[in-house]
């Protein structure tokens, strides 16, 4: 499934959940560079170019943190060593929790359902986002049933099998 990034190989499974922020991310760099760009060009008062570019400034990081701390984190199953893991490639990996404490949660957030990895002694403590946010129009319903069908059932089957 290309909209998650979801590889099986060696025993390991692994998808990137937030992959939408792709949009979010070329609007903030194209902002960005736009005010970078026109901005010297103008004539403007000291005070307005130095808060415009401020402006800049700050849908740049905005950009660069989006893309570090949520398009490219990785869940992985790993079958043999039956844990979860997050990684955040080039900062880290750490070990989130074992197959026999996971617990899939429906997350209800501002009318949007997601689904999220839990602890099964505290199911509504932290959690992890494992898929986008759906919505109730018909595309979102599509995009649930397809992660449904395509992501969870593959999570279910890794968890479950034995070595």
């Amino acid at each position: 499934m290309s909209a998650y990034n979801l590889k099986i190989e060696n025993g390991k499974l692994s998808f990137q959940p937030e992959r939408d922020y792709r949009g979010k991310i070329l609007f903030f760099v194209l902002l960005a560079a736009g005010i970078f760009v026109v901005t010297p060009i103008l004539h403007l008062y000291r005070d307005t170019k130095w808060v415009v570019m401020g402006i800049g400034f700050i849908s740049a990081l905005t950009a660069i943190y989006d893309f570090i701390f949520h398009f490219n984190v990785t869940y992985i199953f790993d079958q043999y060593s039956r844990q979860v893991y997050k990684k955040i490639p080039g900062l880290f990996t750490r070990k989130i929790m074992a197959f026999e404490d996971i617990y899939i949660l429906h997350v209800q957030e501002d009318g949007l359902l997601h689904y999220a990895l839990s602890h099964k002694q505290n199911k509504y403590g932290k959690s992890f986002a494992i898929s986008q946010p759906f919505g109730t129009n018909r595309k979102s319903r599509a995009r649930q049933e397809q992660f449904e069908t395509e992501v969870l059932t593959e999570i279910e089957k890794i968890m479950h099998q034995s070595i």
